[in-house]
């Protein structure tokens, strides 16, 4: 499973939140915005972020919304400092990595990103108790689509590509990925794949997962 559990893929997460502390205690900022909610912001970072890739500070200084938009350089030094513990989880990702601990379901987490702020990440959503095993891409020096990075988890889970599913958001560094793994691919869509739509399953919403599993 992947970032499927926070807000942009079912473990990511939610720009707006992020950027709303950072206004409100950069005041110098907040007189560079338009009037705006925290909603808006999210969406026009959703709309620009291209499933996540390191973009997000040059997509939020062009934004609109900004009147006078500050530099790339302050907004990543604040996306280094404050995105990972802003993190927020994806309707229902809490809840289902509960009921498929509940059921005996072995879990992990496989995720593309820099250490520490992955780290974060999984501290401020809470659930690394919930996963048995963390892969992280610049800690094994593989990532997503790479197979290497789904062969490691699938070693340290102790199961064999047939028996695994693999949830993600991002059609290519997830599905794509999974799929040539060997595993079961799943696709929580929160965009539209650029090449077609990948192989696996679609899924409406994470609790969806559920219905595929044998009673």
């Amino acid at each position: 499973m992947d970032r499927k559990t926070c807000k942009r893929t079912p473990l990511d997460c939610a720009p707006g939140r992020p950027f709303s502390p950072f206004v409100r205690e950069r005041s110098e900022l907040s007189a560079h915005l338009h009037p705006c909610s925290v909603g808006e912001v999210h969406a026009a970072l959703l709309a620009a972020d291209d499933f996540g890739s390191i973009v997000q500070a040059r997509a939020l200084a062009r934004s609109p919304l900004w009147k006078a938009a500050p530099s790339e350089n302050v907004l990543r030094e604040h996306w280094a400092s404050r995105f990972g513990a802003a993190a927020m989880p994806f309707p229902g990702a809490i809840e289902l990595l509960q009921t498929l601990r509940r059921l005996g379901v072995k879990g992990g987490l496989i995720t593309n990103g820099d250490s520490a702020m992955q780290r974060s990440k999984i501290a401020a959503l809470g659930i690394e108790p919930l996963l048995d095993v963390i892969v992280i891409s610049s800690e094994v020096g593989a990532q997503k689509p790479q197979p290497s990075i789904f062969k490691l988890a699938l070693e340290a889970l102790g199961c064999i590509a047939a028996e695994a599913w693999f949830v993600g958001d991002h059609p290519d560094q997830d599905v794509r990925g999974a799929a040539m793994a060997g595993l079961r691919a799943f696709w929580v869509r929160t965009g539209s794949a650029r090449d077609g739509d990948p192989p696996g399953t679609w899924l409406n919403a994470l609790e969806d997962l559920l219905d595929h599993l044998q009673p």
